[in-house]
């Protein structure tokens, strides 16, 4: 997964609703297009950007600033276990047992920019941990996309800051697909099909957990595996269990 086309999406943990609306709108098209998300696991924009990805079609990467014995924020551990029950991943560079300490974060920063192509800002206020992953792209020559916001708006002033100094103004997805000249891919899951593969992680599953899971008959479970099998997201293994591609 670290080898596919990736975006990082940040933001300010209070999120307003604006923020939170095109963040998931974001993450949902970029994910719908076959790019990994990155964030860092927070609450606002980051968790948005983890939960409306897996949603989709693609995949997500959480960067920790703890240990994976001390998940931080705490309510985010439910989500750390979700992203990778769902084939995505999460990475530390702190041993497992390393405590939550605050001056971490902003460390942990360069590896979220260092790994995506680029980012995408959401909402950042002045002076905040989204304007440090900023200056880590610059250094690391990573692309900087914004989505514009209103100029009385405190949590919109860094992204509107960054556009007057030449970072990317993006009012879609497809604004960023088109700066790295990538195609949205054909295939459009249904929803049918959905239902099924958010349940399709790392670990093998069978048809039959899958209908218990979902509340599916075993035929529409059959189905919906043989066409995501054809269509490449997911691998039968020994035992007829599945996994994500």
């Amino acid at each position: 997964m670290l080898n596919q086309n990736s975006i990082a999406i940040i933001g300010s943990r209070n999120a307003t609703p604006y923020g939170k609306k095109y963040t998931a709108i974001f993450a949902k098209e970029l994910a719908r297009a076959g790019i990994t998300i990155i964030s860092g696991l927070a609450i606002g924009i980051d968790t948005i950007a983890h939960i409306n990805s897996m949603n989709e079609i693609g995949k997500t990467i959480a960067i920790l600033g703890s240990g994976f014995n001390n998940i931080y924020p705490k309510q985010n551990y439910y989500l750390y276990n979700q992203i990778i029950q769902n084939g995505g991943c999460v990475i530390s560079e702190y041993p497992p047992e390393s405590e939550v300490n605050k001056s971490n974060f902003p460390k942990r920063n360069r590896i979220i920019s260092g790994i995506s192509m680029g980012i995408l800002i959401a909402e950042a206020r002045y002076r905040s941990g989204t304007t440090i992953t900023a200056k880590y792209a610059i250094k690391q020559n990573k692309a900087i996309f914004c989505i514009p916001n209103k100029l009385d708006e405190p949590t919109g002033y860094s992204t509107n800051q960054l556009i007057k100094n030449g970072a990317n103004l993006v009012t879609s997805a497809q604004d960023i697909l088109d700066f790295y000249n990538l195609q949205e891919e054909n295939f459009q899951m249904e929803e049918k099909y959905k239902i099924v593969y958010q349940f399709i992680g790392e670990l093998p599953i069978s048809s039959n957990e899958l209908s218990k899971i979902t509340n599916l008959s075993i035929s529409e479970v059959t189905e919906a595996l043989c066409i995501l099998e054809i269509e490449g997201f997911i691998t039968l293994v020994s035992g007829s269990k599945y996994v994500r591609s």
